[in-house]
């Protein structure tokens, strides 16, 4: 057979030839409809997992939130959630300057369920159970959700509800809000506002106030809003400190070139440093320089600046307290302490600022630099150069000090007063405060 015949054969065998066209062409459209299909599912298998990838990992889905009718903005902190999964904190807070009731009774909230595309469904955790909570004056609120089993990985839709309108609503407002849009009128009725979350997410934070059998909320202040301000105070305090360390350095060896800076045998003695700053020292390594990686530093001084505070704030936090251990003893209340610091620092600040600026600069043939010589006289300018640069280091250290004692171990104390305050004036409502749409 040659070849001719062979090739003839083979192609009627395998329908190439041009009488099997059209059944050719139906292989091919259904091979090329098959990669199609599975190209195309492919596709969607993927996006369905990112879609649950995201849905898995993201607990808040919502940051800002605007009241419907008086349309005061807030931002929503985070969801923490307790070890057990069976708690949930959905924190929020308002703008400094929103009017709003700080009563939790005042409050009320509707629980719906969602997907991705926040199209409202039912709620899958079962037997979840809700309570406000509003701490103190600060602005901040948090809704509590409870449920007896771990919660679902379900975006929730939580519209919170005032009952209280404690600013104006313009109710002809221009344009209209996301949820009116949807078709929600409630919110054109309420002023409400409306979070979407999801505790059941894998990356969900947990909180460890939350394992408590009861709800302390200063303590869940205290981990969520002020232990971040505590840290970047602590942090600024040593920065601080290290500033202060340099100042010292300045200090020590403008005041070495003392003995050894002459004109014509002629030198500058050193001056009489006021009591405000004399004998001061910084010891201990920053962070850098430990072994451990913790900063010691510490500032020794026999005098505290007026109006400031002289304690170890390493020793202890906001949470249990430095006001306690720094009042005088018989002063009982922390307020009074502090108004009176304030007040003698008011007082008599401007009078230790002076004692530094009018330092004696004596020379060794009992003249004196400052007063009998001018600035303009070339001849004693490596004089006049140390004068300035350690008039200016005695300075610029207790400008330094000053704020470390005035202004940043206050800002620890203030952190403290406003957990008190947290403390002492919060309130919770938990009575027929959440409708749950299972």
């Amino acid at each position: 057979m040659g070849f001719k015949t062979r090739l003839t054969t083979f192609m009627r065998a395998t329908r190439l030839d041009s009488h099997h066209a059209i059944e050719r062409f139906g292989i091919f459209f259904g091979v090329l409809m098959l990669s199609g299909v599975l190209v195309v599912g492919a596709a969607g298998f993927s996006a369905f997992t990112a879609g649950q990838d995201k849905l898995a990992g993201t607990a808040l889905w919502t940051t800002k939130f605007t009241t419907s009718k008086t349309r005061l903005s807030g931002t929503v902190d985070g969801v923490y959630l307790s070890d057990s999964r069976t708690r949930a904190l959905i924190v929020m807070h308002f703008d400094p300057q929103a009017k709003i009731s700080y009563n939790a009774a005042d409050y009320q909230a509707f629980l719906l369920g969602s997907d991705e595309k926040l199209r409202t469904s039912r709620v899958q955790t079962p037997d979840i159970t809700g309570s406000f909570h509003v701490f103190g004056s600060t602005g901040y609120v948090a809704v509590m959700l409870e449920s007896p089993a771990p919660f679902q990985q379900q975006i929730l839709n939580l519209t919170v509800r005032a009952k209280a309108e404690l600013t104006f609503a313009q109710q002809q407002q221009a344009g209209a809000t996301q949820d009116q849009v949807v078709g929600d009128a409630s919110f054109t009725r309420f002023d409400q506002w409306r979070v979407f979350a999801n505790p059941g997410a894998a990356q969900a934070t947990t909180l460890p106030s939350l394992d408590a059998p009861a709800f302390d909320p200063a303590r869940a202040y205290y981990d969520v809003v002020i232990k971040p301000q505590e840290t970047a105070a602590r942090a600024e305090l040593d920065r601080q400190l290290a500033l202060m360390r340099s100042d010292l350095t300045q200090i020590n060896t403008y005041t070495g070139e003392l003995a050894t800076t002459k004109v014509d045998g002629v030198s500058l003695l050193p001056p009489a440093v006021p009591d405000a700053i004399s004998g001061d020292t910084v010891t201990g390594s920053t962070a850098a320089e430990s072994t451990t990686g913790q900063s010691t530093l510490a500032l020794n001084t026999r005098t505290v600046v007026p109006g400031g505070f002289d304690f170890n704030w390493r020793d202890g936090d906001v949470l249990s307290g430095y006001l306690g251990r720094i009042m005088p003893s018989g002063q009982s209340s922390w307020l009074g302490y502090l108004q009176q610091q304030s007040t003698a620092g008011a007082d008599t600040a401007a009078n230790a600022s002076n004692q530094i600026n009018s330092m004696a600069w004596k020379l060794s043939n009992g003249r004196s630099l400052a007063n009998d010589y001018r600035s303009s006289d070339v001849t004693m300018r490596p004089l006049t150069t140390l004068m300035n640069n350690l008039s200016q280091a005695y300075q610029g250290y207790y400008a330094d000090k000053r704020k470390y004692e005035s202004d940043d171990l206050l800002a620890l104390l203030n952190l403290e007063v406003n957990l008190l305050n947290v403390r002492s004036g919060s309130s919770a409502n938990s009575d027929h405060f959440l409708t749950t749409f299972h």
